[in-house]
């Protein structure tokens, strides 16, 4: 285990001590270390809403617990019926990869090339803005997230461990993401909806994912968090009515409060998502 004290990175303008650990069981013992020196810490992967969010004052971490190091938190690889993605990967190296299609082209549409070299993938999902839309996939597929702390690992139901945000216990952080392989062919549709070009934050992502006779609706940016709307899923797998019946009645049966703010009025973005909804309904129905 790595431990540094009064490092100062150029754009963090306060004293910071570093833990680089190589194991999940260092990344504990720093975490609990530092919480007893009174020193807040967090665990960081690619650091980049860390680095942005300590410069402008928002947060003010004692102690960094640096996860990249860590075997388990940079695996992708497929264990018998799942494929298995720690939640240290790039993006870009999930992108890569091309191993879940979906995922893929959730992610490339986060940020910039450069940003997502360092941007990880439970750093995304973990984060404080209210996009946080490479989970969209994960919400979709009934994924399992893998959380490793003070107990030892647990492994939770994708819904019950993000629920408009990552709800890790004390002391912990999200090791890895499983996905059940049956998952990563599935047909789906993904569209993403900006103001001012594609690096852009959101004003509407929707991805809908269709297994078997049933279509699969999560999305992002229309709300205060991104979270999967099953309460419309039954009115959009329902073929017996037109796409753009579907469409209509699950805009109207939109369970929770559509956003208004400077990007974007609330009514323009319900448009949006009805446009989107309308052409992924089609979509699948081609597929």
């Amino acid at each position: 285990m790595e431990s540094r004290f009064g490092r100062k990175p150029e754009v963090i303008h306060f004293d910071v001590v570093y833990y680089r650990p190589e194991s999940v069981a260092e990344a504990v013992a720093a975490f609990e270390e530092a919480r007893e020196r009174g020193l807040d810490p967090l665990y960081l992967a690619g650091g980049t809403e860390i680095t942005t969010f300590s410069r402008q004052g928002k947060i003010r971490p004692g102690a960094l617990i640096d996860l990249k190091k860590i075997p388990e938190c940079n695996l992708l690889d497929t264990r018998g019926e799942e494929l298995v993605l720690g939640a240290a990967l790039p993006l870009n190296r999930v992108i890569e990869a091309g191993v879940f299609p979906l995922l893929s082209q959730t992610a490339a549409c986060i940020a910039d090339y450069t940003t997502r070299n360092r941007l990880s993938l439970g750093g995304n999902i973990a984060g404080r803005l209210p996009y946080r839309e490479a989970v969209l996939p994960f919400l979709a597929c009934d994924a399992r997230f893998v959380f490793a702390g003070p107990n030892g690992t647990r492994t939770v139901d994708c819904e019950e461990a993000f629920a408009e945000h990552l709800r890790a216990q004390a002391g912990e952080f999200l090791l890895q993401i499983l996905v059940e392989n049956r998952y990563l062919t599935s047909p789906f549709f993904h569209r993403r909806r900006e103001r001012g070009g594609r690096i852009d934050y959101p004003l509407v992502t929707l991805v809908l994912l269709r297994t078997g006779r049933e279509i699969r609706c999560a999305v992002s940016g229309l709300c205060s968090a991104p979270r999967r709307i099953g309460e419309i899923e039954a009115l959009l797998s329902d073929r017996t009515r037109p796409a753009g019946e579907r469409a209509a009645a699950a805009i109207d049966a939109f369970p929770v409060a559509i956003r208004s703010d400077f990007r974007a009025s609330a009514d323009y973005r319900r448009h949006l998502f009805g446009l989107a909804l309308d052409e992924g309904l089609h979509a699948l129905e081609e597929w």
